[in-house]
């Protein structure tokens, strides 16, 4: 699929994705939408990536909803008796049930969907010139895109509602500290800190990968007994596979490991 509003490139078994509306600030419109939508799910079935990295084209992230091209379309819709929204489709789904793990690298302003397109995804490392705003109920909105699960779950229930009651845009420390992002970089060694953490992960067998992001996700979703179940069940099958077979011989011959996702 030839796409428009973004730019796929894969190198090294690291798949980049750019939102690539630059002179917009990369702001979301539906088109953008499906195409993440598409290449995530495509991405997630290629056997040459192993990781997925996101970024914007130019000076930010995602400047959130493309008012003239989601807002009014979306009214549109609501006023013609449409249905928006699907039950377990669409762009949330395609980036949070990926079998890769998948990481944002917020290089400037994520603001709206902006900020939630980077929620959903596993990892976040952050510019430390940039900043981030769940600013919906401006727009006489609420958070979307499964935040409204996962922003509580990073931060706690009252740090959630106070960003997003107040609709304040949040800098960089401020996200470090409370948990929003996991790292940040000086923006002119950003991208160089994405790769090196997608490179390590690349280096693991991804089989291994994909059953224990699944699992910790499900853990952070349920009881204790589930969580125990759901490892056992993932290790009776790691334990088959041809990586786990090719680790213990590669540690025990001295020598790097060659995984094939096995």
């Amino acid at each position: 699929m030839e796409y428009k509003d973004i730019h796929l490139e894969v190198h090294d078994a690291i798949a980049t994705v750019t939102l690539n509306r630059p002179r917009k600030l990369n702001a979301y419109t539906t088109l953008m939408g499906d195409e993440l939508t598409h290449a995530y799910e495509s991405l997630g079935k290629r056997g040459d990536v192993r990781v997925i990295l996101m970024t914007g084209a130019g000076r930010g992230f995602c400047a959130g909803a493309d008012i003239r091209g989601v807002f009014q379309q979306a009214g549109d819709e609501r006023e013609q008796g449409g249905v928006i929204a699907h039950p377990r489709t669409g762009l949330q789904y395609a980036i949070r049930n990926c079998p890769k793990p998948t990481v944002a690298v917020i290089n400037g302003v994520a603001v709206g969907i902006g900020l939630t397109l980077t929620l959903i995804q596993d990892i976040r490392i952050m510019a430390q010139e940039a900043s981030l705003g769940a600013i919906f109920t401006r727009m006489g909105l609420m958070p979307e895109l499964g935040s409204t699960f996962m922003l509580p779950r990073l931060i706690g229930l009252s740090r959630a509602l106070e960003l997003v009651c107040t609709a304040r845009m949040v800098p960089a420390r401020e996200a470090l500290d409370m948990g929003l992002v996991n790292r940040t970089v000086p923006a002119a060694g950003l991208m160089a800190a994405a790769r090196e953490m997608a490179a390590e992960m690349a280096s693991l067998p991804p089989l291994a990968l994909a059953v224990s992001k699944r699992a910790l996700q499900q853990g952070a979703e349920n009881d204790f007994d589930a969580a125990v179940q759901t490892e056992t069940l993932g290790l009776a099958s790691l334990f088959k596979t041809r990586d786990h077979k090719e680790a213990v011989a590669a540690f025990v011959e001295k020598r790097p490991p060659r995984f094939q996702g096995r």
